[in-house]
């Protein structure tokens, strides 16, 4: 039989464990030493230098991720990002490539992005990306700069240096002196006219003074009314600049109307005509006058905006719901349907209109006399017909109390609201009758999401023969999602 020896079956031991080692470090050498797991995004920059693969991504200096690859699109870098699952980014994130230190290695940096917002899914792209500063383009302005100033500095020197230069400052200066002897002679001789100028300026100052101490209370008022004045006083002042600059460019043409007294008149009277407007609003004289003098304009103002403002909170209260709900009936094998429509003017009070389809039908009961014999009550179900709620709600802080008709019959019912009004338990009792009990229901309703509520109960529990528990799921949507709902769907075109 053959046989093998030992020294033979350590060495086949060890050829194969040198076969599986060489085999695991090349598979390690080309994959690392981690698990390929999580998801990829990709992000594209204009330029990638740098930044090599397997760097290091950070949110908030804490690393979240590596670089998986780095590939040439379009021109542009397209950087592959690594991140696992546990970590979420908004779609609205930006991507930095940023170094650590001046000289350290290069990575990338994504800053958040608006909190509660949708997330970037597997595969997608980041939008957002911070340009990254180019230190050569950066040195290359800066030595461009720097020449720049080099030629300024060489034609200053030239300008300013040697004999030349001293007599053109000396010019300068000379001409400086001159010019300020001229303004001086303009000023005195104008002397009256300024007088005049700035006494009309210090009157109509201490008038308008006095319109705001007397009305302190209107000040916001009257700010608002003597926004014409201000125009025509801005105007006024502007006239004033121009002519002061001309004098201290000492041109010719500037200074001659700076002399001419028809200049002044007018202005004169642009001040005289300010004075007397606002003579008449302290008066109380015009439309004016009156709103900042007369309470009682003041009063009928405040009385408007106030109709004004509760008309629009009023508005603002008002919402209208539209709910579908189905019950599945456990003991009829079948199912129920609500459709209401909810007008709700204020927060704690509410119309209600819906329609219902009963599997059982709706009862009706007819009086049948035979020919010779006794009248006699039976009892008739319609399966084929509608029913219908029209009912009133009345909500005192977690009790609502609802009253009207239910399906088709007059009722009550009676919620009560818990945990924020996610839970609501409710009882209703209707189909008030001579010859059977009433119809009693009872269930809650428990909100899973936004629009989807969850429903159970038990249907006309004390009668017998019709009773039947029930589960069911709600459908919820108010204005403001019909509105959105509305406005998201497509309109056709030709």
């Amino acid at each position: 039989m053959f046989s093998i020896s030992s020294e033979a079956k350590v060495g086949l031991f060890v050829l194969v464990g040198l076969i599986v080692l060489g085999y695991m470090s090349f598979q390690v050498g080309q994959r690392g030493f981690t698990f390929k797991r999580g998801y990829m995004v990709e992000v594209e920059f204009d330029n990638a230098a740098g930044l090599s693969h397997d760097a290091a991504v950070q949110i908030a200096g804490v690393e979240v991720g590596r670089v998986e690859k780095i590939r040439l699109k379009n021109g542009k870098a397209l950087v592959t990002l690594r991140l696992p699952a546990e970590v979420k980014l908004e779609k609205d994130v930006t991507a930095a490539i940023k170094t650590h230190g001046i000289l350290g290695d290069k990575y990338i940096e994504i800053l958040p992005g608006t909190q509660g917002g949708a997330y970037l899914q597997a595969g997608e792209s980041i939008s957002r990306v911070e340009r990254q500063a180019d230190v050569d383009r950066l040195l290359n302005q800066l030595a461009s700069i720097a020449d720049d100033v080099k030629m300024v500095s060489s034609s200053l020197s030239k300008v300013m240096g040697g004999k030349t230069g001293e007599d053109s400052i000396g010019a300068i200066l000379e001409n400086t002196r001159l010019l300020t002897k001229n303004l001086n002679a303009v000023v005195v001789n104008n002397e009256a006219t300024l007088r005049a100028m700035l006494e009309n300026t210090k009157q109509l100052t201490g008038n308008l003074n006095r319109v705001v101490v007397q009305n302190d209370d209107k000040i916001n008022q009257v700010i608002e009314s003597l926004r014409g004045a201000s125009s025509q006083m801005e105007k006024t002042f502007t006239s004033l600049n121009d002519i002061t600059d001309g004098i201290r460019r000492g041109e010719g043409t500037v200074g001659q109307l700076v002399k001419d007294k028809g200049m002044a008149d007018r202005l004169n009277k642009t001040m005289a005509s300010l004075q007397e407007v606002s003579d008449k609003i302290n008066k109380g004289q015009g439309t004016l006058g009156k709103l900042v003098n007369d309470d009682e304009t003041v009063n009928n103002l405040n009385q408007t905006l106030g109709g004004i403002n509760k008309f629009v909170n009023k508005s603002d209260q008002f919402r209208t719901f539209i709910s579908y709900r189905g019950e599945y009936l456990t003991e009829k094998s079948d199912a129920k349907s609500y459709l209401d429509l909810r007008i709700q003017p204020r927060q704690d009070y509410f119309y209600l209109l819906g329609l219902v389809t009963d599997p059982r039908g709706r009862r009706t009961v007819k009086d049948i006399t035979p020919e010779g014999g006794t009248t006699t009550q039976i009892t008739e179900w319609d399966k084929s017909g509608l029913l219908f709620n029209a009912q009133i709600g009345k909500r005192y802080q977690d009790f609502v109390i609802r009253g009207g008709v239910f399906e088709s019959t007059g009722g009550a019912g009676l919620d009560f609201m818990s945990f924020k009004d996610r839970l609501k338990l409710t009882f209703e009792a209707f189909d008030f009758a001579a010859d059977r009990n009433a119809h009693l229901k009872a269930g809650g309703e428990l909100r899973l999401l936004k629009n989807i509520y969850l429903n159970a109960g038990w249907d006309d529990f004390i009668n017998k023969s019709n009773q039947s528990p029930y589960v069911g799921v709600s459908l919820r949507f108010e204005d403001d999602d019909l509105k959105y709902l509305l406005t998201s769907v497509p309109i056709p075109t030709k």
